[in-house]
């Protein structure tokens, strides 16, 4: 049997006055669709670094190498309108003087148009007489009361409210590795955020960079960036070639599976999903009926009935056979360049229906684990086995950033290397080991782009008013039997945390009890169910 879904109460009114925790993307977007839908009086936002609209991943300043991995045609703040970027970049030419639909732009402007964004939503809420509060402080706890909520801020004020939603996006960093002792000359950076810290890398490094998510491809554009004397050109046959000039760096990315992101396609097919459905997921759970294994046949009738078959073992272990170190880089070279093809082409391909195919399924999947109803087993041989495989799929990167690793792979400056165990810090050979399935690998210069986050909600390492929430019992580890995970316990039709009526949560620890949340579309989603369900009853009565 699944994981008991945990009872709640649902607040007696809609409420007329909301409180956002954190403005980020999500905290914009409540924002604008609290002004734009909701017969709300007054909205209190707090934001602990003052800066409302940008959040952490679309800060402002950051690195122009830090590319969104999603075309501009695909981004905006509600689900339903993901042109909204596209349209906004066409109006401002200082930024993109012919803004491309398919183009992938530096993350910075993002958090420019999320910057205009809130602003746009403050102007509505003044123009409806919807009283707007800001607090540029961190909350550091909420009270539930019988008629709504007291919010803390770090400096001593305290706000009131009918209910709080949490969108504090980012959990904090979880660092296993720490930095060299002193007297060790080799270095470590524990993130590549922000950019600059990369910027003092020596010219002649060889940089060993844990991870191979896009994080990874952050870095290894940041250190082939045309700041650094290097440049990509393009070759007689269309192919991107690399020209060092002074950068001698080279980099080696070392992750567990070796896997590399695949690439939206330019030319997206039409994807007939009839089996994997949210209808069909929820039926499942009906009939107790939910494994792993019928959700993965699913997508495997969509796929055989596109004339395509789904080899869930070769997509989680592309490098089956691959004896050496270096017949891993070459096998990784050779997927590269069939994927790039595959999302230039216009025809139809496997890799492109795959792609195509996942990312149209998200919100299902989503559905699936909403559902409580997947087993412990099914849950964690998921997380170990297949949830990198598909974020591979969900979590794309720009085909120029493909085409970059291609050319610097054929330049002989990026290798690939899989079957990472461990890392230690070898104090006699001055370096870090990384244990590696081809041997040890001794990293002078280690960046570290797992994007290792703290989702336990039981950690010491969270914020403060996680921490009060806990202790007053308000908010609570997600739990499968008997077995606490990753994440929050908390009702996944309304978002209110497991023992609240009144606090709601949509940032990082939903990554727990439900799937994949580090995007912008799906976090929209979540918002827009999130009100949907608050004001249900009010839109019912018209």
């Amino acid at each position: 049997m699944g994981a008991q879904k945990p009872t709640v109460s649902k607040p007696m009114a809609a409420p007329r006055h909301v409180a956002i925790v954190g403005c980020g993307f999500t905290g914009t977007s409540a924002l604008h669709q609290l002004v734009e839908s909701y017969p709300v009086r007054a909205v209190t936002i707090f934001e602990k670094t003052g800066d409302f609209g940008p959040g952490y991943p679309y800060r402002t300043w950051e690195a122009p190498d830090y590319l969104i991995n999603n075309t501009a045609d695909t981004m905006g703040i509600v689900p339903e309108d993901r042109r909204a970027f596209l349209r906004w970049l066409e109006g401002r030419p200082d930024l993109a003087p012919n803004p491309e639909p398919t183009g992938h732009y530096p993350r910075a402007f993002f958090g420019w148009f999320l910057k205009d964004a809130f602003e746009a939503a403050a102007r509505g809420a003044e123009t409806k007489g919807i009283a707007l509060h800001l607090v540029p402080q961190e909350v550091v706890d909420i009270e539930e009361m019988a008629e709504g909520v007291l919010l803390h801020g770090a400096e001593g004020e305290t706000h009131a409210a009918d209910v709080a939603i949490l969108t504090t996006g980012r959990c904090p960093d979880r660092d296993a590795y720490g930095p060299p002792k002193d007297g060790m000359t080799c270095r470590y950076y524990p993130s590549h955020i922000p950019g600059a810290v990369l910027d003092d890398v020596p010219l002649d490094a060889t940089c060993h960079v844990l991870g191979a998510s896009l994080s990874a491809y952050d870095a290894v554009n940041k250190l082939f960036a045309p700041d650094s004397g290097c440049r990509f050109e393009r070759d007689a046959e269309g192919g991107l070639r690399f020209v060092a000039n002074g950068n001698q760096r080279r980099v080696l990315l070392c992750s567990r599976s070796g896997r590399l992101k695949k690439m939206q396609s330019r030319h997206p097919g039409e994807i007939d999903r009839r089996h994997f459905t949210t209808e069909r997921v929820k039926g499942l759970e009906r009939e107790g009926r939910m494994t792993l294994e019928r959700l993965a046949a699913l997508a495997a009738e969509d796929a055989a009935a596109a004339g395509w078959n789904l080899d869930w073992e070769a997509m989680a272990d592309p490098y089956a056979g691959c004896a050496s170190a270096e017949a891993v880089t070459q096998h990784a070279a050779d997927i590269l360049e069939r994927d790039i093809a595959a999302a230039r082409d216009a025809g139809d391909t496997l890799e492109k229906f795959k792609v195509d195919y996942l990312n149209d399924a998200q919100i299902a999947l989503w559905d699936a684990f909403a559902t409580g109803a997947l087993n412990l087993d099914d849950e964690l041989a998921y997380r170990r086995h297949f949830e990198t495989t598909l974020l591979t799929y969900f979590a794309a990167c720009p085909i120029s950033t493909a085409e970059r690793v291609l050319a610097l792979i054929g330049a002989g400056r990026l290798e690939v290397r899989r079957g990472v165990t461990e890392v230690t810090l070898n104090e006699v050979e001055d370096c870090h080991d990384i244990a590696t399935e081809h041997g040890v690998e001794k990293a002078r210069v280690l960046i570290n782009t797992t994007g290792s986050v703290d989702r336990r909600a039981a950690s010491a390492a969270q914020a403060p008013v996680t921490a009060r929430l806990r202790e007053r019992g308000l908010l609570r580890p997600y739990v499968k039997e008997g077995r606490e995970m990753n994440g929050l316990a908390i009702d996944m039709e309304s978002f209110l945390l497991e023992g609240s009526t009144r606090i709601y949560a949509a940032n990082q620890f939903l990554w727990g009890p439900g799937f994949f949340v580090s995007s912008a579309y799906m976090m929209g989603t979540i918002v827009s169910r999130l009100f949907e369900q608050m004001f249900a009853a009010e839109r019912a009565r018209g």
